[in-house]
């Protein structure tokens, strides 16, 4: 029996920055099988003056309008997909999470307004990766289908949730036929890093790193024989690391926190970070997402005999 691919979601915002996001989704879809399923949010409210009123039949009829020219761009890339369009009303973020809840991914583009214009008025990326209950892929503007790298590029800080984010990357790189490039870096605030620096040999430092991720990848290793992982470990601040990394692969993933209160801040300043400076389209996946137990992709690869 065949199960049907989940949907791709794409949110749809009619701007210029949401086009790299639009023909990443298609890609994606592509890959997967999947169909698109297009997402465009209308303001419950709009801050405009007294004298200029907007009625609600007025904002969904430009919502309607975001939507429609969407789908020809869609069906212009890839006239072969099946792709629906949806129009929903309320928060951005709150929105587009919930109406992926059904998803393989929810694509969004990268907001790329000032930072200050972004507190104020929220930044839609980060609000949804901190909501959705599926991975969120954020992708600049630029980005186009190409010669790929062959890199999945994934930022490990800590054994926490480590579960989902390397079942989730090294199953990427699987379907891409990809090297999984683990990268684990830090560095404490100026004086304090020298401090540690000094009594912690460099060497003795980053050989105990690399046996704590092969620990970690032990598993995953015996599960995906396919797949060429490299232990890359750096002494300099994630973040950075992570945008450098970026350059040289097709896909950064990272993990969201599991806790935080407003749901914005289950992402961290790395997160948000490498979410507004990558090279390339970064994956964020949810703490409690459940990768593929490596022993069971053995036994229906048939490595497993009773």
């Amino acid at each position: 029996m065949t199960t049907q691919p989940r949907p791709v979601v794409i949110g749809v915002d009619g701007s210029d920055a949401n086009a790299g996001a639009l023909r990443y989704g298609v890609e994606e879809a592509r890959r997967t099988g999947a169909t698109v399923k297009l997402v465009h949010v209308v303001p419950d409210y709009v801050p405009i003056s007294p004298m200029m009123p907007l009625t609600p039949s007025e904002l969904t009829e430009t919502g309607t309008a975001v939507l429609t020219h969407a789908e020809g761009q869609v069906r212009e890339l890839a006239p072969d997909l099946v792709v629906e369009g949806w129009l929903h009303h309320g928060t951005r973020p709150v929105q587009l999470a919930h109406a992926a809840e059904d998803a393989q991914v929810v694509v969004v583009g990268r907001d790329n307004r000032p930072l200050l214009e972004r507190l104020l008025r929220g930044d839609t990326a980060a609000g949804v990766a901190a909501r959705s209950s599926v991975p969120m892929v954020l992708v600049p503007a630029d980005w186009t289908p190409g010669p790929a790298r062959g890199v999945v590029l994934v930022g490990v800080k800590s054994p926490s949730h480590s579960t989902a984010l390397l079942g989730d990357a090294i199953e990427l790189a699987s379907e891409r036929g990809a090297k999984l490039v683990v990268l684990h870096a830090w560095k404490l605030p100026s004086g304090y890093d020298d401090i540690i620096e000094s009594r912690v040999a460099s060497d003795d430092w980053r050989r105990q790193s690399v046996e704590e991720m092969e620990a970690l990848l032990k598993d995953w290793r015996v599960g995906y024989p396919d797949v060429e992982v490299e232990i890359r470990v750096v002494h300099e601040h994630p973040s950075v690391a992570l945008v450098e990394g970026s350059a040289e692969a097709d896909v950064v993933v990272l993990v969201r926190r599991a806790h935080g209160v407003p749901a914005a801040t289950h992402l961290g300043s790395t997160a948000r970070a490498v979410l507004r400076s990558a090279h390339c389209p970064v994956r964020v996946v949810p703490p409690d997402a459940i990768g593929p137990v490596p022993g069971l992709v053995l036994e229906q690869a048939g490595a497993i005999r009773k």
